[in-house]
């Protein structure tokens, strides 16, 4: 099988399979750091997450991370499974069920599924991120850019110290561009520190003056993504940010 994906694209961060991984397992390390440092008390307190406390952060990562496993798993045989048997409504039910049970249980659950994900990839070759997946119904290697994302977005919600002021740049700008379908009609970004520029999928209508938005890779991934970041984006003549779309 011959790989046919450039997993060094630029929408991908610019890096490639090997440098993504190297930053995953740094982010691996930060989060197993960040869990053997939480108490009781903090593991229960709301974060900037609507209804969530950090305890739901910690069980989310748990189970995504062995969903993910069980994806290369599957697809290493040539088959494919669901991300989560019963789909979305169970990974839901198992959040909203599970992040009350003691720290030391999340812990383990966090462990094990980190340890059960680069167990299920350390085997995996250029080819083996181009199997089909279930998820998204995509090569394998979309988990890969998932996890990816989950990790490091997932590691500013915990509020252990890791911001977005910290994210690589690769990262930062493989966020940009997945999240360039939040954007409304018509809006550009520029990144004058990467000089890079992204665009909404569709242009804007004839009449229409769109938002021209403005910042650092870092601030227009945290503002795409819903993270707190020290510096806002801008827009020309200082209009308002504009509204954006749901999550992809």
């Amino acid at each position: 099988m011959s790989t046919t994906i450039d997993h060094s694209a630029a929408a991908y961060g610019g890096i490639g399979v090997a440098e993504r991984l190297g930053e995953i397992r740094a982010a691996h390390g930060r989060l197993r750091t960040a869990v053997a440092g939480l108490t009781e008390q903090e593991a229960r307190e709301a974060i900037h997450l609507p209804g969530w406390t950090r305890a739901h952060v910690l069980i989310h990562l748990a189970d995504l991370s062995q969903a993910f496993a069980r994806q290369a798993r599957y697809a290493v045989k040539g088959e494919t499974v669901e991300v989560y048997d019963g789909g979305r409504p169970t990974r839901d039910r198992r959040i909203e069920e599970l992040h009350g049970r003691p720290l030391p249980w999340l812990r383990d659950q966090v462990e094990e599924g980190l340890t059960a994900l680069e167990d299920a990839w350390q085997p995996l070759g250029p080819d083996g991120w181009e199997l089909p997946c279930s998820y998204r119904n995509s090569p394998l290697f979309a988990t890969q850019l998932a996890w990816w994302r989950e990790t490091e977005l997932h590691a500013v919600d915990l509020t252990v110290g890791h911001t977005p002021d910290a994210w690589s740049t690769a990262l930062s700008s493989h966020v940009v561009a997945f999240l360039t379908a939040r954007l409304p009609q018509g809006t550009t970004l520029h990144a004058p520190d990467t000089d890079e520029k992204w665009a909404a999928a569709e242009a804007a209508r004839p009449g229409e003056t769109p938002a021209r938005v403005h910042g650092s890779v870092r601030a227009l991934a945290a503002w795409l993504s819903g993270r707190p970041h020290s510096t806002l984006p801008t827009t020309d003549a200082d209009a308002p940010l504009p509204e954006l779309h749901a999550w992809p």
